[in-house]
């Protein structure tokens, strides 16, 4: 009998861990590490190229993005490690909008994938681009 509720309690604790380590939640995810720009692409995955991109785009890609717990987002130099922005940030419409307010990045931008490896946001195109009406930007984590 002892033996039994012995390993009852473990595997109920085990259980109880591994429903805590399985959560995906998106602001967790988010927030666990910093981002950085790997590419732009066009809806259908196709990485845009250099020269399709100005010089505002092509910046995008020397910053490190922090999405903190607190909801402040920060941009540091990812060469420099100074933070040159820094803004707030809230999943919204059900975790389906990122609505990011920072200095030169700002907007509601569309999520298509949110990973531990991989963020992926959708943005309509501003003119940075030479691209259709919409852009994917693909972050992964920098290290």
């Amino acid at each position: 009998m002892k033996n039994l509720l012995l390993i009852t309690l473990v595997l109920f604790a085990f259980s109880c861990k591994k429903s805590e380590v399985t959560v995906n939640e998106p602001t967790k995810v988010l927030s666990a590490n910093f981002w950085k720009l790997d590419r732009f692409a066009d809806t259908d995955g196709k990485t845009l190229s250099q020269n399709q991109l100005n010089s505002q785009a092509q910046a995008l890609f020397g910053l490190d993005y922090e999405f903190r717990d607190d909801n402040v987002t920060r941009a540091k130099d990812r060469i420099t490690k100074q933070i040159l922005n820094a803004g707030t940030w809230y999943l919204i419409q059900d975790n389906q909008v990122l609505d990011i307010d920072i200095l030169g990045f700002k907007g509601q931008f569309k999520v298509i994938e949110i990973s531990k490896t991989k963020l992926v946001l959708q943005a309509e195109n501003n003119k940075m681009i030479s691209a259709g009406q919409f852009v994917n930007m693909e972050f992964i984590p920098a290290l």
